[in-house]
């Protein structure tokens, strides 16, 4: 077996590999879109959010997920409020 076939056999398939585990990683990655990052100028339409439209003279939010008793109760019990988290 000569220098060049050893080469051949024992380099070329582990480093084939590693590209295509590097591709599978970083492809999605630069399919994306651009992020916004820091310092960046802001080119998009400003998005405001508030949890009382009502107190901000914004029409109201649709609740039309819970009508009806049944539905008030299922909300009652599902709409916790605040901001927490489960650790």
């Amino acid at each position: 077996m000569s220098v060049p076939e050893t080469i051949l056999y024992f380099a070329v398939p582990p480093v084939g590999l590693y590209l295509v585990i590097v591709l599978l990683v970083v492809g999605p990655r630069m399919a994306r879109r651009p992020r916004y990052r820091s310092g960046q100028p802001w080119t998009f339409e400003p998005m405001w959010f508030t949890a009382n439209p009502e107190g901000a003279q914004l029409p109201a939010a649709d609740e039309s997920h819970g009508t009806g008793a049944h539905g008030a109760a299922v909300r009652s019990n599902l709409e916790r409020g605040g901001a927490r988290g489960s650790w």
